[in-house]
Formats: structure tokens, C-alpha cells, sequence
């Protein structure tokens, strides 16, 4: 249920709304007082809760036999609902694009506090389809903050539906289980060692003309530097240490 939960949040819910909606669904036509003990929220919070989500086009109510009654709206409108906010924002796109084109080449530079960045710069890589991505340094620092499960269930999946390929330098110490017991050809990745001496916590993402650079857990920042000079040599570099490197054996 926290899954669901979270996964409402990032649609734009509170957790209170969320939880209110939830036991909506799970009650049907329901009293509020059924409803905010389900939802584990006081009453008098629930009405509040309710209009906010009404707003949202999310619950209903109506009368029958002189008592209020309130539902939920099918969960598909959040499908369709996201579905025409895309498409409203890509009507726009070339428009914001516009708004952002410099008179000068400058790298841009994009600085994140927290984990935000780790997931922004990471869904980045994944919007060029049939392209490469590199990733140098610390796969088990990366897991610390987004997850493994969250790179096995939407990382690589995403990856796979968009043909992107995947190149990894990696500390053998660190390797996952997972990463370990992979077809790394179905998976359209090659991963090979790094000294084990040099092993370091953060990490380089290298894709288009992007550089992202991951601190560690500790410090939780993210860097995108989005230069073609700049990616270019980065790749270079990868590139010189991955003809250096071993290639991974199971």
C-alpha cells in the first residue's frame, strides 16, 4: 500500500488525499465517517480532504435517503488525466525551447541538493532513443539513493523500451547480485572492472551532450553539465579506460 501511496504522491496527491482516495476505492459509496476512519484521518479533516480531491476531479458525492454519500472516480482518470496534461506540454515544448536558446555555446549547469537530482538526471539519459549511455564509478552508492529495485523495475525496463545501450565501469566489489546473475546481452549492457585500488562513492553518467556527476550518499548533490565539448571528452575518456579495463565474467 506505501507504494501505491507513493506513486499517488508523484501525481500531485498529499498523503492525506491519497489515503482518502484509497479508501474510497476500497469502500465504494460510503459515509464520511466510514471513510475517514478506513483513511485512519480525523472526520472533521476528511471533509477538507475530500473537497481538495473533488477539485481534482477525483471524488463525487450525492444524497441518498437524506444522508451524504461520497465515491471515488474511476482510477483511470488519473490515466487521462496525465495523458492530456503530456500532451498539453508538448504543445508547448518548442515554445519553452525557444525561451531557452542562448546567443552563446556556454555550458549550461544544472546543480541539484538531495536525491531529486539522482532521479532527474537518470530519467534524462533515457529520453534519446537507440543511443548509448555510459556510467563510470559507484553502482552500489547509486543504489543507496534510488534503489536497485527502482533501477530493475523502471531504470532498465525504460531503457530496454527505448533501445538504449548501456556501458558500465564498475568496482567488482560492489557488483549487485543482480547485476551478477544478468544476461547482460538481452539486456543490451556490457560491464567491465575498475581497479579495485582506486574504488571511489561517486559516479559519471555520460549521454547526448551530458555530463551528470553523482556525489555520494553523504553529500547527496548531482551535477549536469550539458556541453558538447565537454560530453565529448568525457566520453573519450570512458572510452580509453574501458579499452583498459577487464570485461566481466560470471
Amino acid at each position: 500500500m506505501q507504494d501505491i501511496k507513493q506513486t499517488l504522491k508523484t501525481y500531485g496527491l498529499e498523503d492525506a488525499e491519497a489515503a482518502l482516495y484509497l479508501a474510497s476505492l476500497k469502500l465504494g459509496e460510503a459515509g464520511m465517517s466510514e471513510l475517514s476512519r478506513e483513511a485512519q484521518i480525523k472526520r472533521t479533516s476528511a471533509y477538507v480532504i475530500f473537497q481538495a480531491l473533488e477539485k481534482k476531479g477525483l471524488m463525487g458525492s450525492f444524497k441518498m435517503r437524506g444522508r451524504h454519500k461520497f465515491v471515488a472516480t474511476s482510477p483511470d482518470i488519473l490515466i487521462n488525466k496525465t495523458q492530456k496534461e503530456l500532451e498539453d506540454l508538448k504543445s508547448i515544448l518548442p515554445q519553452l525551447n525557444s525561451l531557452t536558446q542562448k546567443k552563446d555555446s556556454r555550458p549550461q549547469i544544472t546543480y541539484y541538493e538531495g536525491k531529486e537530482g539522482y532521479f532527474v538526471a537518470s530519467e534524462d539519459s533515457l529520453k534519446t532513443p537507440n543511443a548509448t549511455v555510459r556510467h563510470i564509478g559507484s553502482i552500489s552508492e547509486i543504489h543507496n539513493v534510488v534503489s536497485e529495485e527502482w533501477d530493475l523495475n523502471f531504470y532498465i525496463p525504460t531503457r530496454l523500451k527505448n533501445h538504449i545501450r548501456f556501458q558500465a565501469l564498475y568496482f567488482k566489489s560492489q557488483m549487485p547480485e543482480s547485476f551478477l546473475k544478468a544476461n547482460h546481452s538481452e539486456l543490451l549492457r556490457e560491464v567491465k572492472y575498475l581497479p579495485e585500488n582506486f574504488i571511489y562513492n561517486t559516479s559519471k553518467l555520460i549521454y547526448g551532450n551530458k555530463v551528470a556527476i553523482y556525489s555520494s550518499k553523504k553529500e547527496l548533490v548531482t551535477v549536469i553539465i550539458e556541453s558538447a565539448d565537454i560530453a565529448e571528452s568525457e566520453r573519450k575518456i570512458f572510452d580509453t579506460i574501458w579499452g583498459l579495463s577487464a570485461t566481466l565474467t560470471k
